[in-house]
C-alpha cells in the first residue's frame, strides 16, 4: 500500500475513532434499561419499582449535558446559552408537542366533563414545562385525590429536566464570568464545588420532604436536582481526562454490579419507601457506576449487553417511547371503556403498552431524527429559539378546546326555575322503595359531570388541615351568635355533613364549629393512611380532644372513612373500633354528647364517566347498596357506638342515600355522589331534616327553671 493510499485510510480511521469516542453504546443501552423499566411498570407487570427508570434517566441527562457544557467551557472559556437551548429545543420539543396535540385531540373524544378540563390544564402546563409543580399541588390536595391519572402525568420528569437545563448553564455562565473577572479561566474544581453544594442541598431537602410530604416530593424539582447532579458531578470528574488505554479488569466487574443494582431496585424495592429521598441513591449511584465503567472502555463490561443492537435501538428511541407509552395506556384504556362499557383487563393494559412502540417509532423516525440531525435550524440559533416559542404556543393552544365544558345534562326544569330543596333529593325518598326515575331524571343539580365540584364550605375554605399539619384549625359557620354550639369533627367524610347542619343552623340558632383534617378519623387509635402509620393524625386527635373538653360544645357531630387502624403489628379493625369508642366515651364522660353520622356508602369514583356515557340511561350506573355499605366505615362505627355506651348516638342515612337497596346517580333531581365516596353538598343539604332532628335529640335536655 502506497503512502498516498495510506493517508486517506488513516484520516478515515481517525474520524471513525472520533465518532466512536463521541458515541457511547453503553449509554444508549442504559437508556433502554431505564425506559423498559418504566414501560413494564406502567403496563402493570411485576416490576414494583420500575418508576426508578426515571431516576436513571436523570443521572444520564446530568452526565451528558454537563459533559457538553464543560467541553465548551474548556475550549472557549464561555458557554453559548442560546446555542445550548437551541439544541434542547431541537431535541425535545417537537416530539413533545406532537404528543400533547394528540393527547388533546384524543381526550376531547373520550374523556368527559371535569376530567377533560383537568387534562386541558395539564396539557397547558406540560407545554410550558412546569406540570410537575401542578401535579405536586394536586397530590397534596386531599380534595383532588379522587382524580384519575392524567395522560400527560409523565411529563413531570421532562419538566424537571428542562428546569435544570434552564438554570444549570446559567450557573456555569456565572462561574465563567466571575473567573474571567478574576483574570483566570473557569476552574473545574470551582465548578465541582458549586455543583456539590447544589447537590447536597437538594439531597437533604429530598430526604426531609420525602418524609413530610411524600406525594409532593415525588414531583417537585427541588427534590430531584441532586439526581441530575450525581451525573453532573461524574461529568466534572471525567470530562477532559485521558481515558485509559486498557481498562482494569475490576472496572468491568464494577459496571456489571452497577447494572445489577439498577435491575434489583426495579424488581425488588419495597413498596412502602419514601421516594425519592435517600432511597433513590440505590438507583442513582449504580447508574453513575455503569457510566463510569463505560467511560473506562472495558469491552467486558456492561457494554457487552447494553451495546447490543436491540438495546442501542431501543435506547435511541427511548425518548419517544417515554413520551408515547403513558398516553396510549391511559387514553387507550378510556377508549376501550368508552366503546365496550367494560373495564380494561390486565392483559389489555400490557397490549396497550406494547402498542405504544408503534407511534413511538413513527415519531422517532420521521420527526425526532430528521430535526435532530438536520442542519437548517442548527445553524440558526435565533430561528431555533423562535421555533421553540412557537412550538410551546402550539402546545398551549392544544389545551384550549379541552377547557370548554360539554355536557348532555340539564340543570334546571325546562319550564321554570329549580324548586326549593324541600321538594328535592332525599326529601323525595320513600323508605323501602327504589327511585322511580333513576334512568332519566330529566334534569339534575349539580350536573352529574361536575359533581366533584359540589363540596362543602369546609372543603372550599380549606378548613381541613393538610396531612402534615398537627395543629387544629377551627372554622365557624351558621349563626355566629347561636345559643347552641355544634362541633363537627373528623375527616372529609365528617365534613361532608356540614351543608346539612348549615341548612338549619340559623333557624335552630346553632353556631357550627368545624375541626377537620385530611384522611384523619376522630379516634384514639393509632392512625394509618395508605398502609402506613399516620402520627400527625394522632397528635391532631389529642389536640382536638383537649380543645373540645377544655371549651365543651353542646354536641359533637362526627364521622370518618377509616376502617382499620395501625397497631404496630399491622392494620386492625378491632383496634379502630376501640379507638372510636374510647374517643367518643371521653367526650361523653365530659358531658359532651356525641352524634355519629354513619359513613356514606362506598361509591365508584367513575360515576361521572358512567353518567357521561349513559346520559339517557343512568340506571346503568346504579350500584347495589349491600357491598357499598360493607365497604364503608359504617359497620365499624356501629360496633364502636355499641361499645361506647351512653351519650353516643348513631344516625344511619343509608336508606336515604340508597333507597330500596339501590344507589342511583340522581335522586329527586339531585346528584347524590361525588368521587371519593362522598355525597354532594347539595344532596347533603336535602338531608337537613333527619340530621337536624338527630342533633336536637342528642342535645342535653334544658334545665328546668
Amino acid at each position: 500500500m502506497s503512502t498516498a493510499d495510506a493517508a486517506p485510510t488513516r484520516r478515515a480511521t481517525t474520524r471513525s475513532a472520533a465518532a466512536r469516542a463521541r458515541f457511547r453504546p453503553d449509554v444508549e443501552g442504559l437508556r433502554a434499561v431505564a425506559v423498559l423499566a418504566v414501560l413494564v411498570y406502567h403496563a402493570g407487570l411485576p416490576v414494583p419499582a420500575g418508576f426508578a427508570g426515571v431516576d436513571v434517566f436523570f443521572v444520564i441527562s446530568g452526565y451528558l449535558i454537563t459533559g457538553l457544557l464543560l467541553t465548551e467551557l474548556d475550549k472557549t472559556g464561555r458557554i453559548s446559552w442560546m446555542r445550548f437551548l437551541g439544541r434542547r429545543i431541537r431535541r425535545l420539543l417537537p416530539a413533545a408537542v406532537l404528543v400533547l396535540a394528540v393527547v388533546a385531540a384524543w381526550s376531547w373524544w373520550v374523556v368527559p366533563g371535569e376530567r377533560l378540563q383537568v387534562i386541558g390544564r395539564d396539557v397547558r402546563y406540560a407545554a410550558l414545562y412546569v406540570v410537575n409543580w401542578t401535579l405536586a399541588g394536586r397530590e397534596v390536595d386531599y380534595l383532588a385525590s379522587d382524580l384519575t391519572p392524567s395522560p400527560v402525568q409523565h411529563f413531570w420528569s421532562l419538566a424537571v429536566e428542562e428546569q435544570f437545563y434552564l438554570v444549570w448553564p446559567l450557573l456555569l455562565l456565572v462561574v465563567a464570568l466571575v473567573a474571567r473577572r478574576l483574570g483566570a479561566r473557569p476552574d473545574r474544581r470551582v465548578v465541582g464545588a458549586v455543583l456539590g453544594v447544589l447537590v447536597l442541598a437538594s439531597f437533604v431537602w429530598s430526604v426531609v420532604m420525602s418524609r413530610t410530604e411524600p406525594e409532593a416530593a415525588f414531583f417537585v424539582t427541588t427534590t430531584r436536582v441532586w439526581e441530575l447532579g450525581v451525573g453532573a458531578l461524574l461529568a466534572v470528574w471525567l470530562t477532559g481526562r485521558e481515558r485509559p488505554e486498557r481498562a482494569a479488569p475490576w472496572t468491568a466487574v464494577a459496571g456489571w454490579a452497577g447494572l445489577a443494582g439498577i435491575v434489583a431496585v426495579a424488581v425488588a424495592l419495597p413498596t412502602d419507601v419514601d421516594w425519592p429521598g435517600a432511597w433513590a441513591l440505590l438507583a442513582t449511584l449504580p447508574t453513575a457506576l455503569v457510566l463510569w465503567a463505560g467511560w473506562q472502555g472495558s469491552s467486558w463490561g456492561p457494554v457487552r449487553l447494553l451495546g447490543t443492537r436491540p438495546m442501542v435501538w431501543m435506547g435511541g428511541m427511548s425518548y419517544s417511547v417515554y413520551l408515547w407509552h403513558w398516553p396510549v395506556i391511559v387514553l387507550g384504556g378510556w377508549t376501550v371503556e368508552y366503546l365496550t362499557g367494560a373495564e380494561v383487563p390486565a392483559w389489555a393494559t400490557v397490549a396497550l403498552a406494547a402498542a405504544s412502540l408503534w407511534p413511538a417509532w413513527v415519531s422517532w423516525r420521521y420527526l425526532e431524527q430528521p430535526l435532530h440531525y438536520g442542519t437548517f435550524l442548527r445553524r440558526r440559533p435565533r430561528a431555533m429559539l423562535a421555533f421553540g416559542v412557537a412550538l410551546s404556543a402550539v402546545g398551549v393552544a392544544a389545551s384550549v378546546p379541552l377547557m370548554t365544558f360539554r355536557t348532555p345534562f340539564e340543570t334546571s326544569p325546562p319550564d321554570g326555575p329549580v324548586p326549593a330543596l324541600a321538594s328535592l333529593g332525599a326529601n323525595t325518598v320513600v323508605p323501602g322503595r327504589a327511585v322511580a326515575n333513576a334512568a332519566d331524571p330529566g334534569w339534575a343539580v349539580p350536573d352529574p359531570l361536575l359533581a366533584g365540584r359540589d363540596r362543602p364550605d369546609a372543603d372550599v375554605d380549606r378548613c381541613q388541615v393538610p396531612a402534615a399539619s398537627t395543629e387544629p384549625v377551627a372554622c365557624e359557620f351558621g349563626d355566629p351568635d347561636g345559643a347552641v354550639t355544634v362541633a363537627l369533627v373528623g375527616d372529609s367524610k365528617a365534613m361532608q355533613w356540614l351543608p346539612a347542619l348549615q341548612e338549619r343552623a340559623v333557624e335552630e340558632g346553632w353556631r357550627v364549629v368545624t375541626y377537620g383534617k385530611s384522611a384523619c378519623a376522630f379516634s384514639a387509635a393509632a392512625a394509618a393512611e395508605g398502609g402506613e402509620a399516620y402520627p400527625e393524625c394522632d397528635v391532631w386527635n389529642t389536640a382536638v380532644l383537649d380543645a373540645l373538653t377544655g371549651d365543651p360544645p353542646d354536641v359533637v357531630v362526627t364521622s370518618g372513612v377509616a376502617r382499620t387502624a395501625e397497631t404496630g403489628a399491622g392494620r386492625d379493625r378491632a383496634a379502630l373500633v376501640e379507638g372510636y369508642a374510647t374517643q367518643w366515651r371521653r367526650l361523653a364522660e365530659a358531658d359532651v354528647p356525641v352524634l355519629v353520622i354513619g359513613d356514606s356508602p362506598d361509591s365508584p369514583d367513575d360515576l361521572d364517566v358512567c353518567a357521561a356515557w349513559n346520559p339517557e340511561s343512568l340506571d346503568e350506573c346504579t350500584f347495589p347498596v349491600g357491598p357499598a355499605r360493607e365497604a364503608s366505615a359504617l359497620p365499624v362505627q356501629e360496633e364502636a357506638v355499641r361499645a361506647a355506651g351512653d351519650g353516643v348516638r348513631l344516625l344511619d342515612l343509608t336508606e336515604r342515600i340508597c333507597p330500596g337497596g339501590e344507589c342511583p346517580v340522581v335522586i329527586g333531581h339531585v346528584t347524590v355522589h361525588r368521587a371519593g365516596d362522598h355525597v354532594t353538598a347539595t344532596y347533603a343539604r336535602t338531608l337537613a331534616g333527619p340530621v337536624s332532628r338527630a342533633v336536637a335529640a342528642a342535645l342535653p335536655a334544658p334545665e328546668a327553671e
